[in-house]
């Protein structure tokens, strides 16, 4: 229980303090920081016992195509799409929606990775979409100051987080089958990293590293190693035992946690149908992640 209640709090810290971080620069800037820290503090753990870091490379040289999979979904991509649509819309709308993910795992599972699933999970999906989908379209249609093409941006930046962090879960869950999770993290964050600098290569925009303050640097450094190392650790662990689907059960809180952070910080209070749509997703999720048997290999 004290597990689950760090790891949600922690959950919450990721889009709070990201937040910050994309007021103060740009969002691939971000994402690059963040994903280099996390990297670090992933590769020292491969020190933290006999044999670890052996294993670490190895694994990064048997398998170095599907670790870059891996790192391109869900280091990458989530790390892009994420904080673009957090720089956007805010982190409730891009929070919430990545609430969703076990739906989406779910329905990932069965379309490509030979799973199965049962009505009450299909019920879940259906209601998790539709409350997301209410809830997305209550909260803009109360933000006049945002423009219908800056809605549309962060929505589909959103979506695309979502899409490759159900996806990653679901490769990864097979990745790691009958391996120390902690094994691959450091190439599949190594790589992911890589990746993100490439791109900030490719879009001309890596000259923003250097305009970066101390303050900028702490801040990522904090949300990298602080922040992420030991939720990245906690979640993957959670996939290794109990499937990719289970472990974004302790997430259907973050929202509620991040919406009362923001109200605490300034922000107005959630209306009754906003609160009323979250409730609806977060239960069509549960329901979802209630029926975890199911997600199995057919036999």
């Amino acid at each position: 229980m004290i597990t689950s209640a760090a790891l949600a709090i922690l959950l919450a810290l990721t889009w709070l303090v990201s937040d910050l971080a994309v007021r103060r620069a740009d969002p691939a800037v971000v994402a690059a920081g963040r994903s280099a820290f996390s990297a670090l503090g992933l590769c020292l753990l491969a020190f933290r016992g006999k044999g670890a870091l052996r294993r670490s490379i190895n694994q990064l040289r048997q398998r170095p195509l599907s670790l870059g999979l891996s790192g391109l979904l869900g280091v990458s991509i989530y790390a892009l799409g994420s904080l673009t649509a957090i720089s956007l819309v805010g982190v409730t709308v891009p929070n919430l929606l990545l609430a969703t993910t076990p739906c989406l795992s779910l329905l990932i599972g069965v379309l490509f990775f030979r799973k199965r699933t049962s009505w009450p999970a299909v019920v879940g999906v259906v209601a998790g979409s539709a409350g997301a989908v209410l809830f997305v379209t209550a909260s803009f249609a109360l933000r006049p100051d945002l423009s219908s093409s800056t809605v549309l941006s962060g929505v589909i930046a959103s979506v695309v987080a979502v899409i490759a962090i159900a996806a990653y879960g679901q490769h990864y869950a097979r990745l790691a089958k009958g391996h120390d999770p902690l094994d691959l993290l450091p190439g599949i964050f190594g790589i992911g990293t890589l990746v993100v600098i490439i791109f900030l290569v490719i879009t001309g925009q890596l000259g923003g590293v250097a305009r970066l303050t101390w303050l900028d640097w702490g801040l990522l450094a904090l949300l990298g190693v602080g922040i992420y190392v030991p939720v990245y650790v906690l979640q993957h662990q959670l996939i290794h035992l109990r499937g990719a689907v289970f472990k974004a059960s302790i997430s259907l809180v973050v929202p509620f946690l991040v919406r009362f952070a923001e109200t605490l910080l300034g922000a107005p209070p959630p209306t009754l149908f906003e609160l009323a749509t979250m409730i609806v997703c977060v239960a069509g999720v549960a329901l979802v992640i209630r029926h975890p048997e199911r997600d199995r290999d057919r036999g």
